[in-house]
């Protein structure tokens, strides 16, 4: 008897991983791959395919994003789905097998840039470019819309987050409790802009709007230690901005209903 896995077969344990069987077929398929050697080594096969996917989409939603990729994300025209015919037959899970190599390498090379880019922090530049604000303005953007991937490093670690931060971009800082401003810390990022490594502390208040507080190194170094707050906005994103003599910091969120003055004010004094 030919042992081997037919396509169809395929298809229905492909089928049958993704839950799309009725529970009767479903048993069928489940007792057939049971008794058949090649259709459970097959079933085995498509299931390590799987969890080759999922770990690397993981990986890639953990990696910091790339500026570049920020920037595409909102310059690409919205496109409507095609519509799905019906009954249109499942896809076979092992079309998916030809690509999970390429995905596994997409994702190394996100995760390579991304420490290449960390590397950055080991010596940080002590001017701090006016470029920068724009490219913050582009991640929160981004971010901002985030639920699960809101931070790298949550509230729970703020200790790390300090020295983690303060490490990388060579600011020394305190985590600003912003509670009186009714906002909630959430945890941290870092981020990379001008070519610099930058802290990015993420709060939300009750309404679930995202406001953050960066920093990156380099200051005014006429500053003589009293804050000089300053507006600035980017395409719907608002900005309050001041500098010590070592490093610059910005507070950014949504351009109504958050009091960022305040919110600055309440921040420099912790950082």
């Amino acid at each position: 008897m030919n042992d081997t896995v037919q396509p169809a077969l395929q298809d229905r344990l492909s089928a049958y991983l993704d839950g799309a069987l009725p529970e009767a077929e479903r048993a069928e398929v489940a007792a057939f791959a049971g008794a058949r050697g090649a259709a459970a080594d097959e079933l085995a096969a498509l299931r390590q395919v799987d969890a080759a996917i999922r770990s690397a989409f993981d990986a890639m939603l953990e990696a910091p994003v790339p500026l570049s990729l920020v920037r595409a994300i909102q310059l690409a025209p919205e496109v409507q789905p095609a519509p799905v015919a019906a009954n249109q037959p499942h896809a076979p899970r092992r079309i998916f097998a030809n690509v999970a190599a390429a995905i596994v390498l997409l994702v190394i090379g996100v995760v390579a840039g991304s420490l290449g880019t960390r590397n950055l922090s080991d010596d940080p530049v002590q001017t701090a470019s006016a470029g920068w604000l724009r490219d913050v303005a582009d991640y929160h953007l981004v971010y901002a819309r985030q639920k699960r991937h809101l931070v790298e490093v949550p509230a729970a670690e703020a200790d790390h987050v300090e020295t983690w931060l303060a490490d990388s971009t060579g600011v020394r800082f305190a985590i600003p409790d912003l509670t009186t401003q009714g906002l909630t810390f959430q945890g941290a990022r870092l981020l990379v802009a001008a070519a610099k490594p930058v802290g990015q502390l993420m709060y939300t208040d009750t309404a679930g709007q995202v406001v953050a507080v960066c920093f990156i190194a380099g200051g005014n170094a006429a500053s003589d230690g009293t804050p000089s707050f300053a507006r600035q906005g980017f395409d719907g994103v608002e900005m309050v901005k001041w500098a010590t003599r070592d490093a610059s910091f910005v507070v950014v969120g949504p351009s109504t209903g958050i009091d960022l003055q305040t919110i600055a004010q309440v921040a420099s004094l912790a950082l």
